[in-house]
């Protein structure tokens, strides 16, 4: 089990090709998706693998660079193949990702992540 105290965010490690860094992110249970990364790291990853056509809450449409890669859950020792956007600029983790683990909120004070 991993407890986070730095509600709402978790410690991962994302993966792309031969980049991996750790990242601090918001777990968005409003996101369906699974990775978003910050856009500016677009340089580092390189060409996409493939484009990703994102529905905004006011309707509105646009694709985003997207990559096949992995996540891990920093001290829980699990890698989950993911798929990585590239969108704004904050790491977030959704449903995608959220739903392979056992994840409890405790409002304001900390998450506890299980398999």
């Amino acid at each position: 089990m991993v407890v986070s105290k730095d509600y709402p965010y978790l410690q991962v490690s994302v993966t792309v090709g031969s980049f991996s860094s750790p990242f601090r992110a918001l777990l968005d249970t409003g996101f369906d998706g699974h990775v978003i990364l910050p856009q500016a790291l677009s340089s580092q990853l390189g060409r996409p693998d493939f484009l990703v056509k994102t529905r905004f809450a006011d309707g509105g449409e646009k694709e985003f660079p997207a990559y096949r890669g992995a996540v891990e859950v920093v001290g829980l020792g699990l890698v989950y193949l993911a798929r990585i956007t590239l969108l704004g600029d904050e790491c977030l983790l959704g449903q995608g990702t959220i739903k392979r683990l056992k994840v409890t909120f405790d409002p304001g004070n900390e998450i506890l992540v299980e398999q």
